[in-house]
């Protein structure tokens, strides 16, 4: 795939001009795309620091929102920033890509029109077992396994594009019941030289430092943010740097990069215990791959381990081999296998997968061979 947005190394200098009007828009209003159509608003969705979204009715077949910059946001940057998103769209399911620059009936900038991405905001359920059941009763680890591997595949797709996602956290994807995912919010990811001037505390990398409108960041960056967001995502909430202490020793933990989990060759310092929830002991179920990806990329910084991240790909690749693991190779059946039934299937040569059941009927297939071998 070639990439639609080349990887800069260096900021460009951003026109902080203010382009748009003061005005305050709300339900009713009318605006004008790019092309001249009318944009009415309809009720308002959700409200941040760069501005507010509101549904909006239009005569395109894709259900599409409006978000409108608060007065101070409307600067020349924002603008040619977004005329660059909008003259090479990405048309993929995994992301809310802008579609079209909104302006007033002087043709001055107030916003963005962008496809609407139905589902649940990734933080809303994912990090508590009780909402969890509450949003999708039916799903297993199964299920949110797979929600990982979409996660994974969805941010190497946009990185194939040339893409940054800058400020990755689970505010920022939805989540439909079938596990497929939606990035939303995307007219702050870097392009190009444009970079991602906002940020979250607990998924910016360690070694990335100053404000985030200062730098570019890069693929790595965005690789141990998801590694953060997959780790909490499997284990209901847990940060990978929680431990029995203070909150304080946690963040200056993140920032050194010292986990409380063991993976291949690294240990955890003493006096490095998890806390005690039900989290901790997901790592040890996860493969060893998987759980060797994830360490490294939390903690390469701090070792001063000179390999790079693994990249999403990489970690999709090992999520897909998990869900395949969970899938009975007998009967189909999905089942969750705890480390004890992992014992006794290597113990017992099943080297496949295979359910409990199963496993009881090939073993009394055996012994009922056994026994006619012996009568005769």
């Amino acid at each position: 795939m070639t990439p639609f947005y080349a990887l800069r190394h260096q900021v460009r200098r951003l026109d902080e001009e203010l382009c748009g009007n003061g005005g305050k828009y709300s339900t009713g209003d009318v605006l004008f795309s790019g092309e001249g159509k009318r944009i009415v608003l309809e009720k308002p969705i959700a409200e941040g620091g760069e501005g507010s979204v509101f549904a909006v009715h239009s005569a395109s077949e894709t259900p599409l929102v409006a978000k409108l910059y608060h007065p101070n946001q409307r600067t020349r940057w924002r603008e040619q920033k977004l005329r660059l998103m909008c003259s090479r769209p990405i048309r993929s399911p995994c992301v809310a890509w802008p579609r079209e620059i909104l302006y007033d009936e002087l043709r001055r900038f107030v916003g963005v029109l962008m496809p609407r991405a139905d589902g649940v905001p990734l933080g809303v359920f994912a990090f508590h077992a009780e909402l969890l059941k509450k949003q999708f009763p039916s799903w297993t680890r199964y299920d949110l396994t797979r929600l990982c591997l979409n996660l994974s595949e969805a941010v190497h797709t946009l990185h194939r594009y040339g893409v940054i996602l800058g400020d990755l956290h689970p505010g920022n994807v939805m989540v439909s019941s079938d596990g497929s995912v939606h990035w939303i919010d995307a007219d702050s990811f870097q392009v190009e030289d444009y970079p991602c001037s906002v940020g979250t505390e607990r998924f910016r990398a360690p070694e990335f430092h100053g404000n985030y409108g200062d730098f570019l960041r890069t693929r790595s960056h965005d690789t141990y943010s998801l590694s953060v967001l997959l780790f909490m995502t499997l284990t209901f909430g847990l940060s990978p740097f929680a431990r029995q202490g203070s909150e304080e020793e946690m963040q200056e933990a993140a920032r050194k990069g010292v986990l409380p989990y063991p993976f291949a060759s690294y240990k955890p310092p003493a006096g490095f215990y998890p806390p005690d929830t039900p989290g901790r002991y997901v790592w040890s179920y996860l493969p060893r791959k998987l759980r060797d990806a994830l360490g490294h990329n939390l903690t390469c910084v701090q070792r001063r381990d000179l390999r790079p991240r693994v990249m999403p790909g990489y970690l999709a690749r090992c999520l897909l081999q998990y869900l395949r693991d969970m899938i009975c190779t007998d009967c189909g059946i999905r089942f969750r296998e705890a480390p004890d039934d992992i014992v006794r299937r290597l113990r017992q040569s099943h080297a496949r997968p295979l359910c409990k059941l199963c496993i009881r009927r090939r073993s009394a297939l055996n012994q009922a061979s056994r026994n006619q071998t012996t009568n005769h």
